[in-house]
């Protein structure tokens, strides 16, 4: 199997504030700092499921939603709801589960929403309490990649499959233009270039350092690129090496693990599976300012060629 490095070798652990996975997880369910209505109301919800559908236009398209009707879908990592809805229009018998209570309660309130059944529940995708042969489908959208062990996660995924069941996967792409470029390239120039400014002054901002968790998602603003400064100041230029930094350069500089895969890395990790065949996806141009003026068969092409979503379609 893919060999994932260990904490001990991403970073000192004993110099990191003392809080992991949930607690990073917990302060919001995921994607909700991108709409402004009130948290939890049908607006939300509604200007919630338009972000995101037109931001990752794939998701509807690369995903089966249709094929489910009548079958027993689990969704890992739920977040707040938005694909756990489109299952259950599609007539799925759908669960719905998240490591965080207010991804849960996030999914259940946009359930209750648009007047949809559904089950949620806390669960760690790592031990999942569910029986050998559950589901006939598990789905799982940038969210394994996020656990320290993604290798115990995929293979409680293939144990909840029932035979022949199938499962739709999406991890970070390591040969992508995002990772090579933007994550490797420019950010980790910007924050050199930060602590460059700073030189002089590193043991005194160090005496001031903060355990307390902000909660900050994403990875732009001067909050967060302060917030990489301090994760600097408390590993050194260690927080720099490619498989240390990119753990905080992708859902923010305080998130604990962000894995990335490539192609290669799946026939290892997957190889108990029937069937693996593989999609990249996410190229957003239409997000910059010149971008919206680019066809979408270009953004398309580049997608499929260096897209920092990579799908694994997996038949048990």
């Amino acid at each position: 199997m893919f060999d994932l490095p260990t904490l001990t070798n991403r970073t000192i652990s004993n110099e990191m504030p003392p809080y992991g996975v949930r607690e990073f997880w917990d302060t919001e369910a995921c994607g909700s700092h991108f709409v402004d209505e009130q948290r939890g109301s049908r607006e939300f919800f509604s200007k919630y499921r338009e972000f995101r559908y037109d931001s990752e236009w794939h998701i509807p398209v690369l995903v089966p939603f249709s094929e489910t009707q009548g079958k027993t879908v689990l969704e890992i990592g739920c977040g707040n709801g938005a694909d756990g809805t489109l299952f259950a229009q599609a007539g799925a018998i759908y669960t719905g589960i998240d490591l965080t209570n207010s991804a849960v309660e996030a999914t259940r309130r946009h359930f209750d929403a648009l007047g949809l059944n559904g089950n949620f529940q806390i669960e760690h995708a790592e031990h999942l309490s569910f029986p050998d042969e559950t589901f006939d489908f598990v789905y799982s959208y940038g969210v394994l990649h996020h656990t320290s062990n993604p290798n115990q996660a995929f293979s409680e995924v293939r144990r909840v499959l029932k035979p022949g069941g199938k499962a739709v996967i999406m991890l970070y792409h390591r040969r992508s233009f995002n990772y090579y470029i933007r994550i490797m390239g420019y950010m980790r120039l910007r924050l050199l270039w930060h602590v460059l400014c700073r030189f002089g002054r590193l043991q005194e901002d160090r005496d001031h350092l903060s355990t307390a968790l902000k909660g900050l998602r994403g990875n732009q603003g001067p909050s967060v690129w302060q917030v990489h400064y301090e994760n600097f100041l408390r590993t050194g230029f260690s927080y720099l090496k490619s498989e240390n930094f990119v753990h905080h350069a992708t859902d923010g500089p305080e998130c604990p693990y962000a894995y990335v895969f490539d192609r290669g890395d799946a026939r290892r990790v997957f190889g108990e599976f029937a069937k693996v065949e593989t999609k990249t996806a996410h190229f957003p141009l239409r997000k910059y300012r010149l971008g919206v003026w680019i066809p979408r068969s270009i953004e398309q092409w580049l997608a499929a060629w260096m897209g920092w979503y990579l799908f694994f379609y997996l038949t048990k």
